[in-house]
């Protein structure tokens, strides 16, 4: 590990250099990019979850004055290949898992799904037709007019159901309704539950929920004829593996395809993988050679862009008297909905962090994921740690009140001690590496939640003034950050002594425009002022990976690093020859290049920049341009944690739920920008509370989605969210010449677990169990009511 030395910026809350434009309304978003000529494209889409596609008539659509085309999905059958899975995030790890884990424990199966129905239905939301058209107003009522016999088929919601042999199967070529079966094991887990003390088994719900960005996705392809290349703006995370996505599935050459992901209103995983609509837009494009545009609208985000977590856990704890984990079962099932475009990521996620910042000597963990006539379900912010987490921290409250014990001293009792970093956890993480915890302070950190929370609010008080329950309640997490593969950078300086840096990863609102100048501008000792990087452009840097997985900070940051470095050196080994002295002689400071003790023998970072311009001094001698690109590769992942306690009062009237006091103590290591970090955190926060109080994804037994709107589907407001409190730890990580660790998705993992708990808390003297998320009014008061009948 090679850290920066002292820093001007780094480690400063330096002011976003993006929010200027944006703040000014001069951001560039999707639908602010327009194209002469550009023409619309409307989606006809599935109101049946399961059927058979009989006919489709658009004779009618066709007569409409200002459509150009329709097309369906027999119209461009042979001009597509199948939505093969993504190698997108972890996806790209899957072999090399597997092979550590044996057929025994471990198959995947691939739908073999066409971007546009051919033949089957499989969800309300899927494309069946596609409308094209000079105005988007009648592109949409033109859709109105085709119509579409579809021979519906029993659908399957129930994942439960899913597994029963007389299910009807989504996938005909398919044995059963099974997409995946995962099977993890370490240590004696049979003589742990022989041995314990107590066993404590219960099943959990984490509820099916939705990205829901501020801005939804959207597509604009433009096809050039003149020089055959593809432009194509998506409001995606992943502009390289859309690239090469698109190159797969319309047999071009990578080369004459451009991605760009311009100013992107939220991701939060949802934008994360490739979508059929990139393709589609793409492929008219060719065919009518001619720009088309498609946005979607709210009812096609709940439709059709992807969904998460719904995992149901059947859990158990094996405890001795004085509360240590001796061993741990969970069998859980994932309803993956029609298709799992990342096959093992969410659900091995789940597994690798189940255990979290607690000593787990045995474990047997079984996932299996099903197939349903539902949206396809991918990873989201989170990405299967939120469930694990809620199972096992829920687990755990109740084990501690079956043995009389406090929660809280539980926790504490089994956490990983300081002493035994780097600790080995016994299993393999996704990308087929040993999970070691690198680095942290699990008890430091639990210790430093409790101080805050003690210092903040009266913990003894159960009741407020209106007579509501007040309860406590603490969850804990690690979460494995800056996976690769890979990620590029590009730092060139050019005769201005201007500092360009390109990277793969995009952002969605993460600040990557400062926090990567950041580096750049304290690794090459220049002013920020003078870095401009570019994001989002698969022609600002040949490969990339993308802004998804806690992995940006982490895996570009360290390539922007390990650029800016070689470019220094570079400068420092020219200017050494030509004024014959070493390279170690020389100092660089606020773009000057001087001799060690004697400034007065200086030049500038522009000059250097000239003399390697091609026919220049340097260039001659050297290589031409003073630029470095580098793809950072990690070994593997890098563990931040933390804890978060809350504090609630719920009224058992109504069954509202008040969030008195929330405290968050985070490890990411040392912080590149912490007003930055907090925001991280704070946008966690507030996602991982409708998660835990509000979100839900509803369908009845037709498959019908029931709240695909902003007025059934509720999100958290600024009024539910309350002040929090964050401290951070920064015990730095071995893995990376920053020392440093992801922060996106830590803010979102423990509230549902934590905001349970204390809600249970709460209700101790009435006795409710919490077991699933969210806990809506409805739920808590069927929760309520259930225990007092039970009592009678």
């Amino acid at each position: 590990m090679r850290m920066l030395g002292e820093t001007r910026y780094v480690g400063s809350s330096v002011l976003r250099n993006e929010d200027q434009r944006l703040l000014n309304g001069n951001g560039n978003f999707l639908d602010d990019i327009k194209i002469s000529g550009c023409q619309y494209i409307h989606f006809v889409r599935s109101n049946i979850a399961h059927g058979i596609v009989k006919s489709i008539d658009i004779s009618e659509a066709e007569k409409v004055a200002h459509i150009t085309k329709i097309y369906t999905g027999r119209d461009l059958q042979g001009m597509l290949q199948s939505m093969a899975p993504s190698k997108a995030d972890g996806g790209i790890f899957e072999e090399k898992l597997f092979s550590t884990m044996g057929d025994q424990d471990a198959f995947i199966r691939r739908e073999d799904r066409h971007p546009i129905v051919v033949g089957k239905v499989r969800h309300v939301g899927e494309i069946i037709a596609v409308v094209v058209g000079t105005d988007p107003y009648v592109v949409e009522d033109a859709a109105e007019l085709i119509i579409v016999d579809i021979e519906e088929i029993q659908p399957v919601v129930d994942p439960k159901n899913a597994l029963e042999a007389e299910s009807p199967k989504i996938y005909d070529h398919w044995e059963d309704n099974r997409s995946l079966h995962l099977h993890v094991r370490k240590g004696d887990i049979e003589a742990a539950f022989a041995n314990a003390h107590t066993v404590v088994k219960r099943t959990f719900h984490s509820g099916r929920i939705s990205a829901s960005p501020i801005e939804t996705r959207g597509v604009i392809a433009h096809f050039e004829d003149h020089n055959e290349k593809l432009t194509v703006w998506s409001s995606t995370q992943i502009p390289h593996p859309v690239r090469t996505y698109l190159a797969h599935s319309l047999n071009l050459p990578s080369s004459r395809i451009r991605v760009v992901a311009p100013d992107v209103g939220g991701g939060f995983g949802c934008k994360a993988i490739p979508y059929p609509e990139e393709i589609l837009c793409s492929l008219i494009s060719i065919q009518l050679k001619i720009p088309v545009r498609w946005i979607e609208d709210r009812l096609e985000h709940f439709t059709s862009s992807i969904h998460s977590r719904d995992q149901f856990h059947d859990i158990e704890i094996a405890m001795d008297a004085e509360g240590k984990i001796l061993g741990l079962r969970d069998d859980f099932l994932m309803d993956c909905g029609a298709s799992n475009p990342l096959g093992v990521v969410q659900p091995y996620n789940t597994i690798a962090h189940l255990a979290g910042c607690y000593e787990v000597p045995a474990m047997d963990v079984t996932a299996t994921a099903v197939v349903t006539n539902k949206v396809p379900l991918s990873p989201y912010r989170g990405a299967g740690r939120p469930e694990a987490v809620f199972a096992m921290d829920r687990i755990l409250d109740v084990a501690a009140q079956e043995l009389g014990l406090d929660p809280f001293d539980v926790r504490r009792k089994n956490l990983v001690p300081s002493e035994s970093m780097p600790y080995s956890v016994g299993i393999n993480y996704r990308d087929g590496a040993p999970i070691v915890y690198d680095s942290g302070d699990f008890p430091k950190c639990f210790d430093t939640a409790v101080e805050l929370l003690q210092s903040s609010c009266d913990t003894d008080r159960r009741r407020d003034e209106s007579g509501r329950y007040i309860g406590l309640g603490a969850a804990t997490y690690v979460e494995g950050t800056g996976i690769g593969p890979f990620e590029g950078a590009l730092v060139r300086v050019d005769e201005t002594g201007s500092i360009h840096v390109a990277i793969g990863a995009c952002p969605q609102g993460q600040g990557h425009e400062t926090v990567f100048a950041q580096v750049a501008a304290d690794t090459l000792s220049v002013d920020i002022e003078d870095v401009k990087v570019v994001t989002g452009d698969t022609d600002a840097i040949p490969y990339g990976w993308g802004t998804l997985a806690s992995r940006s900070a982490v895996v570009a940051g360290s390539a922007v690093y390990e650029a800016a470095t070689k470019v220094l050196q570079k400068v420092k080994i020219a200017v050494a020859d030509e004024w014959e002295i070493s390279p170690d002689d020389l100092l660089a400071q606020h773009g000057r290049i001087f001799v060690k003790g004697t400034p007065a023998k200086e030049t500038t970072l522009e000059e250097v920049a000239e003399k390697f311009s091609p026919g220049g001094d340097y260039a001659q001698k050297f290589t031409p341009g003073l630029e470095e690109q580098i793809y950072w590769e990690p070994p593997t992942v890098t563990f931040a944690s933390g804890v978060h306690i809350a504090r609630v009062a719920v009224d058992a009237d109504t069954g509202a739920v008040e969030i008195l006091t929330y405290i968050v103590v985070h490890d990411c290591g040392p912080l590149l920008n912490p007003q930055i970090v907090d925001g991280q955190i704070a946008g966690g926060v507030a996602k991982g509370i409708g998660a835990a109080l509000f979100e839900e994804i509803c369908y009845d037994d037709n498959g019908q989605p029931m709240n695909p709107n902003l007025m059934d589907y509720i999100l958290p407001t600024n009024d539910t969210i309350p002040d929090l409190l964050i401290e951070h730890l920064e015990t730095p990580s071995p893995l990376n010449p920053l020392g440093i660790k992801g922060v996106g998705e830590a803010g979102t993992i423990p509230p549902p677990a934590a905001i349970a708990n204390a809600i249970e808390n709460a209700l101790t003297e009435i006795g409710v169990e919490i077991n699933k998320v969210p806990v809506s009014p409805k739920y808590l008061l069927n929760q309520i009511q259930k225990t007092k009948e039970a009592k009678l």
